[in-house]
């Protein structure tokens, strides 16, 4: 099934790829999209989160191009400046969900630090006072 969908989605039929990951579980589309990103190195699958984007705006879609953007095809130039794009609107999206709140403190941790010290500090000052054992809060506040 996987590989059907991977065809599907690298020869542009997002329609029908959707149709398909609607029957399976989030599990696997996020491994049909990093196995794109990463094997195959294939823009198609970021093409295809924005299409699942276009047609439901939802904090999980949003997150999953961020991942993709951060991880797969980070090589590609500004590629984690729009993970950080996708980062913070699954935040606004989604804004309960502490993990998507540690998950933007990646983005001061990378060499480009796209986010800087205070917002850094202010974002797991934040999750602090809702998960007071974030490691990833505090390691920012103990080295920022």
């Amino acid at each position: 099934m996987k590989e059907k969908i991977k065809q599907l989605i690298t020869s542009g039929d997002f329609q029908k790829a959707k149709e398909y990951i609607e029957n399976e579980d989030r599990n696997t589309l996020e491994q049909v999209i990093l196995e794109l990103g990463f094997d195959e190195e294939s823009i198609s699958a970021y093409s295809f989160v924005c299409y699942l984007i276009n047609n439901n705006e939802a904090a999980y879609y949003h997150y999953l191009a961020s991942e993709l953007l951060s991880t797969a095809l980070c090589h590609l130039p500004d590629a984690y400046a729009s993970a950080l794009y996708h980062a913070k609107k699954a935040v606004e999206l989604s804004p309960e969900d502490v993990s998507l709140k540690e998950y933007l403190l990646l983005f001061h941790d990378i060499p480009e630090k796209l986010i800087s010290k205070e917002e850094a500090r202010a974002i797991a000052q934040e999750i602090l006072k809702i998960m007071p054992n974030s490691e990833a809060a505090k390691n920012v506040l103990h080295n920022a």
